[in-house]
């Protein structure tokens, strides 16, 4: 948060050396309600410079800049406290959380967690070695985020916010010592866990909801995998990716066909066909529009090892007719990430339980 003054004259400096992207910051402003016409970095700063903005729109536009290609990623599960076990369960993983900190593992470090009413924050970084670089860099640190939320008095959800997909690794194992104290069970949203049919309904419920603000536009991307063991969920093996990119857009066109009409994705010839072959769906990319301003974004549901991906591929904004690409504030990509998470426990829980029914 910005707590003192800045200048205005150093904010149309940022826009005139193009620090500050123009479109972004258009798009910003007509969010607000401030709308403005010029054509050119130039122009605009000389329009918007003496406009007054408080610390919040300050704050705001320094994480445009800030996180100018930055796109939330996320790893989520469930983290349960057994039956046997009674009180709070979000002051039984605060304790646990301050035991290891106080302990100073070598691995990794931990902030002070932050506590509200039904969650916890905690900012996690650890030494990354980066193999083949230059002495000065041979070690990144990097920071990782782990959110708490409280979903009942025996159940949290971790939602662990990373830069990129090979960071979850030392805060999973970092959950997994929290759960190893015999009072907690960890509880995957686990792909593997669904029979064929139940995988395949995943990804289609997932596009059959219906969002407050949102609605499908299309299905910019699937991949499939063959088999059923737990490897077949590993980094090293893509699968078989199909994309708005790829030369296998008539098999996307007709995926797209039979989800924004409501039909059965199994249904579908080519996902049929691949079931038929050993095939599995293992990711979805789905892109969404807003029902009242002119913004989308696309959005990657997979799966790494146990748990769930749900993260964002790119959002778009709208610009004198024109779509740009630029990613959403932080505040608002949170929430989406959030939504998403739900939905995707929601349908899981839901399959699992009439599939053991």
């Amino acid at each position: 948060m910005i707590t003192e003054y800045v200048d205005c004259t150093e904010l149309k400096r940022l826009i005139v050396d193009k620090k500050l992207k123009t479109s972004a910051f258009k798009a910003y402003l007509k969010q607000k309600g401030i709308i403005f016409t010029a054509s050119n970095a130039e122009q605009f700063a000389e329009q918007i410079y003496t406009v007054f903005l408080g610390s919040s729109e300050i704050s705001e536009i320094r994480d445009i800049m800030i996180n100018d290609n930055n796109y939330e990623k996320s790893l989520v599960m469930n983290l349960c406290l057994k039956s046997s076990t009674d009180g709070n369960i979000l002051d039984i993983i605060l304790d646990e959380i301050n035991k290891y900190k106080s302990e100073k593992v070598k691995d990794y470090t931990l902030e002070m967690p932050v506590k509200e009413q039904n969650s916890i924050s905690v900012q996690f970084s650890y030494q990354r070695k980066s193999p083949g670089r230059n002495r000065l860099l041979e070690y990144e640190k990097r920071f990782l985020k782990l959110n708490i939320r409280k979903i009942s008095d025996k159940k949290v959800t971790i939602d662990i916010r990373q830069p990129s997909s090979i960071d979850s690794k030392h805060a999973v194992e970092f959950i997994q010592k929290i759960a190893g104290n015999n009072e907690f069970q960890i509880e995957h949203i686990n792909l593997n866990s669904l029979v064929t049919s139940n995988k395949v309904e995943f990804f289609d419920q997932i596009a059959k909801h219906k969002f407050e603000s949102w609605r499908l536009k299309t299905i910019t991307g699937i991949t499939v995998k063959r088999g059923n063991s737990d490897d077949t969920n590993e980094e090293d093996d893509e699968g078989e990716i199909i994309d708005d990119e790829g030369q296998e857009s008539q098999a996307l066109s007709g995926i797209n066909q039979a989800i924004l009409n409501g039909n059965e994705l199994r249904l579908n010839k080519f996902v049929q066909d691949s079931i038929d072959r050993g095939y599995y769906i293992a990711a979805m990319r789905y892109r969404y529009e807003h029902t009242r301003e002119a913004t989308e974004f696309a959005i990657n549901l997979s799966f790494k090892n146990n748990d769930l991906k749900v993260e964002i591929d790119k959002t778009y904004w709208e610009e004198d007719g024109r779509i740009s690409v630029q990613p959403f504030l932080k505040t608002e990509q949170n929430g989406i990430i959030i939504e998403f998470q739900n939905v995707a426990d929601e349908v899981y829980q839901e399959l699992i339980s009439h599939q053991h029914d």
